[in-house]
């Protein structure tokens, strides 16, 4: 008999190196002997063959038509449809390993969900290999590729295009149907079939080939099973019997307990430091309660071998140590079923808040997040500036950079740094602005400012402003408040007061004097004394020696007609001569004279 399959889903499992048939829709065609030999193996233990329709928990095989056709009873309809392909073999858990580089040797895929041992993978090598081979799965690890009997893979075993069925035991990737071995069973199982037409003793030699060809399809069968089983049991969880018993303390190793028979009056779970596959567990139990949040995580109880069964809570305290054991403070969220004593369950916990540091470079995805004081709040423009906006019209709401130390101290606060790279590529703190806390105590607060660069070499302060403004060494220190030492300041490279000193449009000198009586000075510059040298007659002593005698003075003194003029006895660095009088009159005392010098 002819055996036909849909060629767009066969995955090699029947490969004979010849085309298939292209039509699709078909039912499974194989022969008698066959299906016979593949119950015999178990693998159709629950096949009956006849003309008479079995109950309809049975597969069967109607011979009420030539060739034969293996059927399932449609619970929907109400009737007998032939078994598909798909239905037949599709019910194997056998997940993809998607290629996505690497060598015919050395084969790079990418992780499945749910990777895990004791499964069956379908790859599709892009490239042959040409000896021994590797399957790295990205993000868990490299293996190596073995026959059944632990031989490495010969050449070609791997063929670019062509489907290869592997077994992950954990350790390393099982070729399940092997190229050569595959081919071989199928041609001879063909060739039984054709045998079988012909003569009872080519029957037995097909019934024979066709024995060994039902042993690999059970094996691959059981393999499909473990793979199955595994994939159920495949969650990010801790393994854990349940025990019917409430008390508080340690339920034993692999075992916990609620601190209530219904699961929905629970408030509590004591859960066992080892879980059931024999693990320390505390590392893991520990974690639960590192969330910030009023609520830690959710914590899911499931079944093992019944996903129906399951109790969430959250998870709202600490986990408390209760030696060999640990203590959850649990809020009913809901679930059903019924938790039996002794029974397989996982422990799913997932955790809620603390999304974690955010920074401002490349893309950051949060999922379920939420930052309740975010450290920005603002973009990043073309030039890597923050840019702050607000758009409230507010009086006080403009846009603020805070740097806050959440801790009473004297000193340094916060730094706003610059640093560039300098000739030779090295890192360098070119300049910051410190802020420094000098008194912290309430009603008295202080604190000051100060600027530094980096300048010659050397790395300094440079400035600080405080109760006053004030450079970094300057005679003095700080001056007080509303006060600016000028000591240090330069124009021009000459200090400030140099430069005053000296300037050509400045007084060098300046007095106001009462001339009457005792002579007394009402105000001045640069004038210690004033001498009287008579009726009119007077001498204005300077404080500090002018540059040179070529000096010019003026003066104007109170009362009529009166003048102020040089005596011609005194213009010297220290002093000058001068005479108040009246025409026709001569020196006069007066109650105000002014006088104003000007020089070098």
């Amino acid at each position: 008999m002819a055996t036909e399959f849909d060629n767009s889903l066969h995955w090699g499992l029947f490969l004979t190196g010849t085309t298939l048939t292209s039509e699709t829709g078909k039912y499974v065609r194989v022969s008698e002997l066959v299906l016979s030999a593949l119950r015999a193996a178990g693998v159709f233990s629950n096949m009956v063959d006849g003309i008479v329709a079995p109950a309809t928990d049975k597969l069967w095989l109607d011979k009420n038509v030539d060739p034969a056709v293996l059927k399932e009873w449609d619970a929907t309809g109400a009737s007998w449809v032939p078994m598909s392909y798909g239905r037949l073999f599709g019910r194997a858990a056998v997940d993809k390993l998607t290629v996505t580089g690497g060598t015919g040797n050395a084969v790079v895929v990418s992780q499945p969900v749910g990777f895990q041992a004791n499964r069956l993978y379908l790859m599709t090598p892009t490239q042959n290999n040409s000896a021994a081979a590797t399957i790295t799965v990205a993000g868990v690890g490299s293996y190596g590729v073995k026959y059944g009997n632990g031989a490495d893979i010969g050449a070609t075993e791997f063929s670019a295009g062509r489907q290869a069925v592997l077994f992950f035991t954990g350790v390393r990737f099982e070729v399940v149907f092997p190229l050569s071995e595959l081919s071989a069973t199928v041609l001879a199982a063909q060739a039984s079939a054709s045998a079988a037409a012909a003569s009872a003793s080519s029957s037995s030699t097909s019934a024979s080939n066709a024995a060994t060809y039902a042993t690999n399809a059970a094996n691959s069968a059981t393999a499909s099973a473990n793979s199955a089983t595994a994939a159920a049991n495949a969650v990010a969880a801790l393994p854990y019997n349940f025990s019917t018993t409430t008390t508080d303390a340690d339920p034993g190793a692999g075992i916990f307990r609620l601190n209530n028979a219904a699961p929905g009056s629970a408030t509590a779970a004591y859960i066992d430091n080892v879980d059931s596959d024999g693990v320390t567990a505390t590392g893991v139990l520990d974690t639960w309660d590192d969330s910030t949040t009023a609520v830690r995580g959710v914590l899911t109880i499931r079944s093992k071998t019944n996903a129906a069964i399951r109790h969430s809570y959250n998870v709202t305290g600490s986990v408390v140590d209760g030696s060999g054991y640990r203590k959850l403070t649990l809020a009913y969220v809901g679930g059903s079923g019924t938790l039996a004593n002794g029974a397989a369950h996982w422990l799913i916990f997932e955790r809620t808040g603390d999304a974690g540091e955010v920074t401002l470079t490349g893309t950051q995805t949060l999922s379920n997040k939420t930052l309740t004081s975010p450290i920005i709040n603002g973009t990043l423009n073309a030039q890597g500036a923050i840019v702050a906006i607000n758009t409230s019209a507010s009086v006080g709401a403009a846009p603020t950079l805070e740097l806050y130390r959440d801790a009473v101290i004297t000193g340094n606060t916060g730094i706003i740094r610059f640093p560039g790279k300098n000739a030779a590529g090295t890192k360098v703190n070119y300049g910051d602005i410190v802020a420094s806390i000098m008194n912290n105590g309430v009603g008295v607060e202080s604190s000051v400012l100060d600027f530094r660069t980096y300048w010659a070499g050397a790395y300094a302060v440079k400035f600080t402003i405080g109760s006053g403004f004030w450079m970094n060494g300057a005679a003095g220190g700080d001056p007080g408040t509303g006060k600016i030492n000028a000591t240090e300041l330069q124009q021009n490279g000459v200090p400030v007061a140099t430069a005053i000193a000296t300037s050509q449009g400045v007084a060098k000198a300046w007095v106001n004097f009462n001339g009457t009586g005792t002579v007394a000075i009402n105000d001045s510059f640069n004038v210690s004394s004033i001498t009287d040298n008579g009726v009119g007659n007077y001498t204005v002593n300077f404080a500090t020696a002018l540059a040179n005698a070529n000096y010019a003075a003026v003066g104007m003194a109170s009362g009529n007609l009166r003048d102020v003029n040089y005596s011609g006895g005194t213009k010297t660095t220290t002093a000058l001569g001068i005479v108040v009088g009246e025409s026709n009159v001569g020196g006069v005392d007066t109650a105000y004279v002014g006088i104003i010098v000007m020089g070098d």
